[in-house]
C-alpha cells in the first residue's frame, strides 16, 4: 500500500515537474526602427485588472527598449490577455463558416509536457498608423495546471517583446516555474 502511494505520488509530480515552456510566435513583414514612437490603443474596461496589468507591462518594457510612449505615435499598441480551458482549440474561419486556420491549439503530447488545465495567452500588435498596416504581431502562449496568470504575465511579456529583438519566427523556450 505504501509503494502504491509512493507511486501515485511520483506520477503526479511527474507532470508538476516538467518545464514549463513558453510558445512563441511573431510576424514582422520588415525591420522596425529601432526607437519608434507608440500610442496604446484605448481598450474597453470589463472590470478585470489583468488586462490593464498586461497593457502597462508591455508598455514598460517597450520604453525600456527606447521606445517612446506619446499621442499620435508611429505605431499603435495594442495588446490582449487571454486564459482558456487548454482543452480547447481555438479556430478562425470565413464568412461561410469554413475552417481557415489554428489561432490556438488545444494542449496535448506533441505541445505539451506535462498537466495543461488552462492556457495563458498574450498577444501584442503594432500597426502603422499612417498606413493600417501590421508592423509586428506576438503571440506569447502558456499550458497551465495550477498556475495563475499573475505567475505566467511577466514571462508572457518578456517571451512577447523579445521578439522585437529577435525578429519573426517561432520559438519554444522552456523555464523553471510553477505548471
Amino acid at each position: 500500500m505504501i509503494r502504491a502511494s509512493a507511486l501515485v505520488a511520483a506520477l503526479l509530480l511527474v507532470g508538476c515537474a516538467a518545464p514549463v515552456v513558453t510558445r512563441v510566435d511573431a510576424t514582422a513583414p520588415r525591420p522596425l526602427p529601432p526607437r519608434a514612437s507608440f500610442e496604446l490603443v484605448a481598450m474597453s474596461d470589463d472590470g478585470d485588472i489583468f488586462p490593464g496589468q498586461a497593457r502597462d507591462m508591455v508598455t514598460a518594457a517597450l520604453r525600456q527598449r527606447g521606445w517612446n510612449q506619446q499621442a499620435g505615435g508611429d505605431y499603435l499598441l495594442a495588446v490582449t490577455l487571454a486564459e482558456r480551458p487548454a482543452s480547447i482549440a481555438v479556430k478562425a474561419g470565413d464568412d461561410l463558416g469554413k475552417v481557415a486556420g489554428t489561432i490556438a491549439p488545444a494542449a496535448d503530447r506533441s505541445n505539451n509536457s506535462g498537466c495543461a488545465r488552462s492556457d495563458h495567452r498574450l498577444t501584442i500588435t503594432l500597426t502603422e498608423r499612417v498606413t493600417g498596416d501590421v508592423a509586428f504581431a506576438s503571440d506569447a502562449s502558456e499550458f497551465h495546471c495550477r498556475a495563475r496568470l499573475t505567475d505566467s504575465l511577466p514571462h508572457l511579456v518578456s517571451a512577447a517583446v523579445d521578439r522585437l529583438d529577435v525578429g519573426p519566427g517561432s520559438v519554444q523556450i522552456a523555464r523553471k516555474g510553477t505548471r
